[in-house]
């Protein structure tokens, strides 16, 4: 069945007719090419792969390196962005006995571009991945033969940088530092690789090499900034796609609406949609925000499937041990898998083989994701359907009634914070092990490395000698360094017999493996028996109930400091330091299906400490009696405004709900009166903030656009209620929130 087939079905389906809310059908795009002179050997070799010109952006884009200028290259999936950067790398080898290392944000990304090296067909070029699922005695072998290293910033970070010395000769001749798919590398983890980035050019500089630096990027806001903001050091842009582009259908599928008007659920939805793809014949993926709704997508296509079908689908996240991915990876890039229900993991830009379709399980958060999740179907000048299925978000929802601007908008801003003190510290600790830290390591991290260096000091970790600083502890420090949050090491997840599932970061362990939480891996649900926040630890047995569990977490917070303050509408708008307590307290059972609660738990987990960005709008008195708002339904409306002003964030910058935090009061010590806050919901910052204070007055119409078209009657997932409250979404007052909001912007 074509994908025209299938969607005219879905069209005469009653059942389905009234679930596309929109279709879209985006023309094939022609080629533009342009002529670039290359190595002979290499023009052969390209040849003999079938390649005979480059795009536009290839060509423009090697110039610039050529000449030694850094360059991040923005184009759409499947446009030839790898090209791009093996051309140069190529031709550098082959000229000089140079080096190249080529950071991937995943190991299934470095995995799937390591065949792509090997394709180039050019024997001087020697490529290999070095991750964390390299074997100690092929890790040697890299170290002495490979020209072309493809890793992570993970293993840059904790394998290659602190054994510098065992990589010097590589050091020494490295020509190019490649990162791909630039837009991952934001918030918290842009900001550590940011400062990972600058103690690799500062070890480069020791061993005296001057690399250039080769970005990549799908659709981004603002590349150019972000690039320079990682590499610490000026990057020309190329932002256009001169790559042929097949015909494109993307429908959007809207739940329907249940008799109180509010909308279901997307996970049936969706895994109805990807259930009817796979049985079409379309080779699919099905995004999804979270791992446990991969899982139950994958749980329930698995199930409703015949058994031919159901044998050839897989699910793929986070969390899975090495054999397991490699394992779905091979079975993907072979076209064994007819389809896959994935997380993130899989957005990125690997060649998954000959897909068709892409389900979204929800909007991804950003329209820069969106456009990349949609492109990983439909490679080269195939048509492609792509399904997104709305959500009850109420950004799901603005987009769903305004389909006009998943197309025409520009994509969000990405945003780090290589400031952040916490960041800057253990970097400085990180740099100070590799080589002794001098006054001129400024032009690296800044100003900061003066004013923070007294407490590295104070602690023990460094020790100060002829105006050096020296590591001064045993064990080195990049292990104790997660760089994709701001906690520490991942707990281990594993099972009363011993086996072990995978892992979960610090920041998501006590919300998501409590004590009697349920737990799902590859479609099977578990229970936590414990959770042993000393060793780490999460222990899980089988669990076959028919409930889910929800946490309940209490807050409170401090306001450290203003930065900045401003007018907007009728209430101030601040930007500064918090300090936030937060607690898990307890949790409840709810009924799969009916959601009905069964049980509240208490839990006696200890509090968590962040010192963090927010902004916030203080609200007078008065503007509550303009609205007609009494005492008692306050915090009602300041809950709902702050739960649909998060929900709307993602508009203006890269990040999504789970990036951030809020609270709400009618009466806070720090403020003296009404206040909704919105704070970075990592320690120290992550850049956000900034943004959301700079967009206030925008952000604020949002929110009231948000509450105004919402059909339903007294609040709901598409306008005030968040999956992700630890009060339980109580108490919320959509009514309140937009009669507050329209008089704050009257």
């Amino acid at each position: 069945m074509t994908v025209d087939e299938l969607l005219m079905a879905w069209m005469d389906d009653p059942d389905r007719a009234d679930r596309i809310a929109h279709v879209r059908e985006l023309p094939p795009r022609a080629a533009k090419h342009a002529e670039l002179s290359l190595d002979p050997r290499l023009a052969e070799a390209l040849a003999e792969a079938g390649i005979h010109d480059l795009y536009g952006h290839q060509a423009e884009s090697i110039a610039i390196v050529r000449r030694g200028d850094n360059v991040v290259l923005v184009a759409g999936t499947a446009s030839g962005k790898t090209l791009a950067y093996q051309i140069p790398i190529a031709e550098s080898i082959l000229g000089a006995a140079s080096t190249a290392l080529v950071l991937y944000p995943t190991k299934a990304l470095a995995q799937d571009q390591l065949r792509s090296f090997d394709e180039l067909g050019i024997d001087d070029v020697v490529a290999a991945t070095y991750d964390g699922d390299t074997p100690s005695e092929q890790r040697r072998w890299v170290r002495r033969h490979a020209n072309v290293v493809l890793t992570n910033p993970d293993m840059l970070h904790v394998g290659i940088l602190p054994s510098h010395a065992g990589w010097g000769d590589f050091i020494a001749k490295l020509q190019f530092v490649v990162i791909d798919e630039l837009h991952i590398m934001r918030g918290v983890f842009g900001s550590h690789v940011a400062h990972v980035l600058r103690r690799l050019r500062r070890l480069c500089a020791h061993y005296g090499s001057d690399p250039t630096f080769f970005f990549t990027s799908a659709t981004i806001g603002n590349p150019g900034e972000l690039a320079a903001a990682l590499g610490g050091m000026p990057v020309e842009v190329v932002e256009r796609d001169d790559s042929p582009l097949g015909r494109r259908l993307i429908a959007l599928w809207n739940p329907p609406l249940d008799g109180e008007g509010v909308r279901l659920g997307s996970l049936a939805e969706s895994a109805d949609a990807y259930i009817d793809m796979v049985r079409a014949g379309l080779p699919t993926i099905a995004f999804s925000r979270s791992r446990k709704a991969a899982e139950l997508i994958h749980k329930t296509a698995r199930e409703r499937l015949p058994q031919d079908l159901a044998d050839h689908i897989a699910p793929y996240r986070g969390g899975y041990l090495a054999a397991e991915r490699r394992d779905i990876e091979k079975r993907l890039f072979s076209g064994e898998l007819a389809g896959v229900s994935a997380t993130t993991a899989l957005e990125l830009g690997i060649d998954v083989g000959g897909l068709d379709g892409v389900v979204i399980n929800t909007f991804p958060g950003t329209l820069a994701s969106f456009r990349q999740q949609a492109g990983r179907a439909g490679r080269g000048t195939n048509d492609s359907l792509t399904v997104l299925v709305g959500g009850q978000d109420a950004l799901d929802q603005y987009y769903m009634s305004n389909p006009d601007e998943l197309f025409r908008r520009r994509p969000e801003a990405a945003v780090v914070n290589p400031q952040n003190p916490g960041i800057i510290t253990d970097h400085m600790g990180c740099a100070a092990f590799e080589l002794p830290l001098r006054p001129s390591d400024r032009i690296y991290f800044g100003d900061a490395i003066e004013e923070l260096a007294p407490a590295l000091v104070d602690s023990g970790a460094v020790r100060v000698r002829d105006g050096q600083m020296f590591w001064a502890r045993r064990q080195p420090p990049a292990p104790s360094v997660g760089i994709r949050s701001s906690g520490g090491p991942p707990f281990t997840i594993g099972t009363t017999q011993g086996e072990i599932l995978g892992t979960i970061d610090d920041g998501r362990a006590h919300s998501q493996t409590h004590r009697g939480a349920i737990y799902l891996h590859r479609g099977d649900a578990y229970i936590v028996n414990e959770l042993d926040l000393d060793k780490r630890e999460v222990i899980v047995a089988p669990f076959e109930g028919n409930y889910y569990t929800q946490p309940k977490e209490e807050k409170d917070l401090m306001v450290l400091g203003e930065v900045q303050r401003k007018r907007v509408g009728a209430v101030d708008a601040f930007l500064g330091r918090v300090e936030v307590e937060s607690q898990i307290t307890g949790y409840r059972r709810k009924a799969i299906g009916s959601g009905a609660i069964i049980e509240t738990v208490p839990l006696d987990l200890p509090p968590r400490h962040l010192v963090t960005e927010a902004f916030w709008f203080t609200f007078d008195q008065h503007l509550f009696e303009e609205a007609g708002i009494g005492w008692r339904n306050m915090p009602g409306t300041l809950h709902a405004a702050e739960h649909t002003a998060i929900a709307m964030l993602p508009m203006f910058a890269i990040c999504d709900r789970w990036d951030v935090g809020g609270l709400s009061t009618a009466v806070h010590a720090d403020t003296g009166g009404a206040v909704f806050f919105i704070y970075d919901g990592y320690q120290g910052g992550a850049g956000i903030s900034p943004i959301g204070f700079e967009s206030a007055q925008r952000h604020l119409e949002a929110t009231l656009d948000a509450l105004e078209q919402c059909p339903c009657l007294s609040g709901c997932p598409s306008c005030v209620v968040s999956p992700k409250c630890g009060n339980f979404n109580d108490p919320l007052d959509k009514e309140g929130a937009a009669a507050l909001l329209r008089v704050v912007l009257r």
